[in-house]
């Protein structure tokens, strides 16, 4: 089993582009063993480790560690540098980015994660920089849809609120809501500004109404500020019930930038696939309290009935 897992991933990353990736895993489906936590432990950064041991439930410490993993595995596989040799950190606004010395063609490397329900997604491009976000389209609020609007009011512009309350059935203008803010947070994060930015001064004009698994949109806008703004484009897909957008600030000829990205979909890989493309760093060793403080944790908060 071991070899033939091996084989698969080694015949995945030799397809996997250096110039361009997006990769998805199912975080909840991910049961984790003994021996799989405490491997991932292993092979991530000590403080990173001390980190996603703070959660409360399981669900948002396998998130965060897959997280972690696709962050070191994607960027040693973009940047041919060794597993334990790539070095992390976060800006002041908690964005996770490199310490090391790129190698020159790859100056502007970017990458970027988001993880929600079931889903932990990553992107990395080599010249441009880049967002992404993930959001089950078909979540359900405790508050009536119309409540709900209207505590989001303020987020969304008039015209975007008229392309979501235009969908025939009101889940369908539940999943274009979480369309729009999905391509909102792809924004922010790409220009890694975090919390605190006025969502309304993004106008996005949706070309494609329906997005679907294993197709690529592209043809969508964004207005910033009332202008519109050809620096920015956009991949939106479906990955199940997740709605999946990718934001690409070009630093080229915007043409060509939008010919590559027609290729890239999310390549969705398992957390024992993606353990295989780890190594333990320098250092580390088994840490059997980590996997009993894991453990012993719930999967996820109770819901009172």
């Amino acid at each position: 089993m071991e070899s033939e897992l091996s084989s698969k991933v080694s015949q995945c990353k030799r397809s996997l582009s250096r110039k361009s990736l997006r990769l998805a895993v199912k975080s909840q489906a991910w049961q984790p063993t003994q021996s799989e936590w405490m491997l991932a432990a292993q092979c991530v950064q000590s403080e990173e480790k001390a980190r996603i041991g703070k959660f409360v439930f399981q669900k948002d410490c396998k998130s965060a560690m897959i997280g972690r993993l696709l962050i070191r595995a994607a960027s040693a596989h973009m940047l041919n540098i060794a597993y334990p040799d790539i070095k992390l950190t976060r800006t002041e606004r908690g964005k996770p980015q490199i310490l090391n010395t790129l190698p020159a063609d790859y100056q502007h490397y970017s990458f970027n994660i988001s993880h929600q329900e079931d889903f932990v997604v990553l992107a990395a491009e080599k010249e441009r920089e880049v967002g992404v976000d993930v959001m089950n389209s078909i979540s359900q609020r405790g508050d009536s849809m119309p409540k709900f609007f209207s505590l989001m009011k303020r987020h969304l512009t008039d015209r975007e609120w008229t392309t979501v309350t235009s969908q025939p059935t009101e889940r369908e203008q539940m999943k274009m809501f979480y369309r729009h803010w999905c391509l909102k947070e792809s924004v922010v994060k790409t220009l890694g500004i975090g919390i605190g930015y006025e969502f309304g001064k993004l106008d996005f004009r949706i070309q494609t109404t329906d997005l679907q698994p294993n197709h690529i949109v592209q043809d969508t806008t964004v207005h910033i500020e009332g202008k519109l703004d050809t620096d920015w484009s956009f991949e939106e897909t479906m990955l199940e019930d997740h709605c999946a957008v990718v934001a690409i600030r070009n630093q080229q000829n915007n043409n060509q930038s939008k010919e590559t990205n027609s290729r890239n979909s999310f390549h969705l890989c398992s957390v024992p696939e993606l353990l295989t493309c780890c190594v333990p760093l320098a250092g580390s060793s088994p840490d059997l309290e980590y996997w009993k403080t894991f453990s012993a944790k719930l999967e996820k908060p109770v819901r009172m009935s």
